[in-house]
């Protein structure tokens, strides 16, 4: 039996960094200019290590899942909500030219 497509996993550094600006939005609850910061170097180096729209929105939100950030959120709708904001912003700035 074969198991499913390996998705690729984030660098360390890169994983820290997009902790890092996550955690700037605490008390907001939206993404501050440090979230977007560390959102667009994610998504670049996404783009440049040539992996597709979907490999990124699961490392994400592998990423997201494991953040202190978001776990410590109190509800499932308050952690969904912000994730939605976190994805719909990487799609954005995957895509931007």
């Amino acid at each position: 039996m074969t198991s499913g497509p390996q998705h690729p996993a984030l660098p360390e550094e890169t994983m820290a960094e997009l902790r890092d600006g996550l955690a700037t939005c605490r008390g907001s609850r939206r993404l501050t200019p440090q979230a977007q910061a560390s959102i667009t170097t994610l998504c670049r180096y996404a783009r440049g290590a040539r992996w597709t729209p979907e490999q990124l929105l699961v490392a994400v939100k592998d990423a997201c899942y494991t953040s202190p950030e978001i776990t410590h959120m109190t509800t499932t709708s308050e952690r969904d909500a912000f994730l939605s904001k976190i994805v719909t912003a990487c799609i954005k700035e995957f895509f931007r030219e």
